[in-house]
């Protein structure tokens, strides 16, 4: 007979069960706001661009698939099986942010405060930021944490880009679109700095907006009534709403 969950949590779910969806919320915050923090102090990527590639593949792949995993609970009364999490998921995070752009879609319906709840889901379906960002992850997740060494292993180039070339077109998109970012101060090292700042700092306000747009529509109903419990886990305690959320 399966052990009942720790309070508050589903009863389809076992303690163990229970316990472990506890822990990989609280993994989700820490990776995520790591993750934000570490896009902000980003540099030179020849030098830290793996370390947010990792943390940012990490973070949001395990966030799309708790709170898909909660939306799976209330659809079929089970948390998804092992093949699914590893075969028809995987660490394809473009194919798992479709995925849960469809459960926002379909569960808005049953949110506490439904024009909230469409707010929050227009603040991530309009993002042109983000597909790029998820790509950049995707590509990490999937093969490219091994792409040089699939180069060593096979003399040939590959057959898709470094991770470090998806971060590229990230950056180019952002200077594109953002008119204050529109200029690169080339020839005053002190204003390249300042400006690689303001540049990664738009790419973490991308992240951390839409981090906190799936925390609220957790709570809000959006992947149903285990996922309004575990929304609140995936946000850091004190932490206020991005101004680009509120603005």
């Amino acid at each position: 007979m399966a052990s009942s969950p720790p309070p508050g949590l589903h009863p389809a779910l076992s303690t163990h069960q229970g316990f472990a969806l506890l822990e990989e919320a609280g993994a989700v915050r820490n990776l995520l706001r790591d993750s934000v923090e570490v896009i902000r102090t980003l540099r030179f990527v020849s030098l830290h661009g793996d370390g947010v590639f990792m943390l940012g593949s990490i973070g949001v792949e395990k966030a799309m698939k708790v709170m898909l995993g909660c939306n799976e609970i209330e659809a079929s009364g089970s948390w998804p099986s092992k093949a699914t999490l590893r075969y028809d998921w995987g660490h394809d995070i473009q194919k798992m942010s479709q995925l849960l752009n469809t459960a926002i879609e379909r569960g808005q319906a049953r949110s506490t405060h439904t024009g909230y709840a469409e707010t929050l889901a227009d603040r991530i379906s309009g993002s042109t930021t983000l597909p790029l960002l998820f790509a950049t992850f995707a590509r990490y997740g999937k093969s490219g944490r091994f792409h040089h060494l699939g180069i060593l292993a096979t003399n040939e180039p590959g057959s898709d880009e470094s991770p470090s070339e998806y971060w590229e077109r990230v950056e180019f998109h952002v200077r594109s679109t953002e008119p204050e970012l529109a200029e690169v101060p080339y020839g005053d090292n002190q204003a390249l700095d300042e400006y690689e700042v303001r540049l990664r700092d738009r790419i973490a306000d991308e992240l951390e907006a839409w981090w906190y747009c799936v925390h609220c529509l957790g709570v809000q109903g959006c992947f149903g009534d285990q996922g309004r419990k575990i929304g609140w886990e995936i946000w850091e305690p004190g932490r206020p709403e991005p101004p680009i959320v509120r603005n």
